[in-house]
């Protein structure tokens, strides 16, 4: 099988291992399209996953990503990370729910120095949610245990505005000082609904979209060319341009397992425009952690 080169400008690549999860947030980025159905979603066997990752040929700065779902939840989590070649960097997004013999599985299978790199924020990045996890006592304390055996390991929580949520970041902020672990907020990204105190009803549009107007969260669509800076493979291998058509399993444009597939790179037609998902369209922070990024760039809107 040939090697896949990630082209020069792609800033992120990322395996959705499962989009299995022992979670049910409510604000899940996951579940922006309505008819997302974890249960849908086929997977790769870890020898597949292996095989197919070591193909990738890409620069230390932009590592493979595990994610999800909860990347654990896969049976080969462990075996996948220990197969995958050394001069790819690895990257971990996970909520840590692993139990206490997985996490000793964890820590007694995997090298610290596979999962550590030369970058401004930790390698591992466990989520705190706070109206599925509680106060986060127990989070607190896999994540410290994980960072004295040499991981590179950091919580981050979502800011979403509800009262129960930020409070509870706040006393996570305190625990993770006490404890000498990094804690970082991410922006909540996407539609924040409820009541105002007089009983009306409220919808606030969170994250900046000013790049690309109306591409998200519309309910008529638009044609345009639009051009990706990312590399998704999703559960069973298929490739995507965005997180659009990965959560609905639409316009795959290959699948990681084909020893003839490469990425062409280039502006390609899309008549989706509207329905975005906000995490392509929105301005944020690249891998460098630098402000004024988004994950695709769109031309063409007509």
């Amino acid at each position: 099988m040939s090697d896949i080169k990630i082209p020069g400008d792609y800033k992120y690549i990322s395996a959705f291992l499962t989009m299995r999860c022992n979670l049910k947030c409510s604000y899940c980025l996951n579940n922006f399209n309505t008819a997302f159905d974890r249960a849908s979603f086929k997977e790769l066997h870890g020898r597949e996953w292996v095989k197919s990752i070591n193909r990738i040929n890409s620069c230390p700065e932009v590592p493979i990503t595990f994610s999800g779902g909860e990347p654990f939840l896969h049976p080969d989590f462990i075996e996948i990370i220990n197969g995958v070649k050394s001069e790819l960097n690895i990257d971990i997004l996970t909520n840590l729910l692993w139990g206490k013999k997985g996490i000793e599985r964890f820590l007694s299978e995997v090298d610290p120095e596979r999962i550590k790199r030369s970058a401004n924020y930790p390698s591992i990045r466990v989520s705190y949610h706070p109206e599925q996890m509680g106060e986060g006592e127990v989070l607190v304390e896999n994540v410290k245990r994980l960072k004295d055996a040499g991981f590179s390991i950091g919580i981050y929580s979502v800011q979403y505005p509800s009262p129960r949520q930020l409070e509870a970041i706040t006393q996570m902020q305190f625990r993770c000082r006490d404890s000498q672990i990094d804690f970082r907020i991410k922006d909540f990204t996407g539609k924040f609904e409820g009541v105002d105190d007089l009983g009306r009803p409220f919808s606030i549009i969170y994250g900046d979209y000013s790049k690309y107007p109306d591409s998200a969260f519309q309910n008529k669509t638009r044609n345009c060319d639009c051009k990706t800076s990312e590399f998704l493979i999703g559960p069973n291998g298929n490739i995507y341009r965005c997180h659009r058509d990965l959560y609905s399993e639409e316009f795959t444009i290959g699948n990681i397992a084909d020893s003839k597939f490469q990425i062409e790179e280039g502006f390609k037609s899309c008549d989706k425009y509207g329905e975005c998902h906000p995490c392509d369209v929105k301005t944020k922070t690249n891998y460098q952690q630098q402000f004024g990024h988004s994950s695709v760039e769109i031309k063409n809107i007509k």
